[in-house]
């Protein structure tokens, strides 16, 4: 869940940016390519393998105190400790609302 509250909404409202490649920042091995970013105007990012903008459930996700990432054209490269890693098969998490 995120570390503290969005400092422009209390809520942070996250909007889908691209897709996103989850890997092992210990081994550089690929967890997931099929993820989806999002982040909120006040720049705080979310990373999920669900689809929670669509109502859907969230599934593996991490919040931006664990993203280490680097974009190009859309794709974003997150390098995690998969220790990190939160489940949940809820649409919504506590302090996040995803836009469409």
């Amino acid at each position: 869940m995120g570390v503290s509250d969005c400092n422009l909404f209390g809520n942070f409202k996250m909007e889908p940016q691209g897709r996103a490649i989850i890997k092992n920042k210990n081994t550089g091995k690929t967890i997931n390519a099929h993820w989806t970013y999002y982040k909120c105007k006040c720049r705080d990012f979310f990373a999920c393998s669900g689809a929670p903008q669509l109502g859907e459930p969230i599934f593996d996700y991490l919040t931006n105190h664990y993203l280490n990432a680097a974009a190009m054209s859309g794709i974003v490269t997150v390098h995690v400790d998969p220790s990190n890693n939160s489940d949940t098969s809820k649409s919504t998490i506590p302090g996040h609302r995803f836009m469409w």
